[in-house]
């Protein structure tokens, strides 16, 4: 989608949210300057999924499916990105065959699974982390 023309652009300064987890909304979006943030929420804590530079997307799900955000986008820096919505792109892939679509909406819910699983992975590493640095913390005081 990097190559699709957009005629809306947005911009964000750092740290501000584009697209919330958990929210319902129809549209993706190219990256024309700047970086993305995309995170997960696990608890009470937001763990970083992927890092986005310039031309690459996010937000594709919502053009196939009316279903919430499986993750929040935020600006790294100031940023700038095109709009895809989902009439624009509806009237782009209305040619394609049924079958073309069933796959595609297939392929987004392993996409949405995987972004759980990345969430709970991240969790758990972090969790771990702790856990060695507790350790670690323990030796250095009882050998110091």
């Amino acid at each position: 989608m990097a190559g699709i023309k957009t005629n809306v652009t947005e911009r964000y300064s750092n740290g501000q949210v584009i697209i919330s987890e958990g929210v319902v909304s129809a549209k993706a979006y190219v990256i024309l300057s700047g970086k993305v943030r995309i995170s997960k929420r696990s608890g009470d804590r937001a763990i970083t999924i992927a890092i986005l530079k310039e031309g690459d997307t996010f937000g594709e799900m919502g053009l196939f499916q009316e279903a919430v955000r499986s993750a929040t986008a935020s600006a790294v820096g100031e940023t700038a990105v095109g709009v895809i919505n989902k009439d624009d792109f509806n009237k782009m892939v209305e040619d394609c065959p049924e079958t073309l679509r069933y796959i595609i909406n297939l392929l987004i819910n392993k996409l949405r699974l995987t972004t759980n699983s990345l969430a709970s992975i991240g969790m758990q590493l972090e969790k771990a982390k702790k856990a060695l640095d507790a350790v670690s913390n323990k030796d250095a005081k009882i050998n110091g």
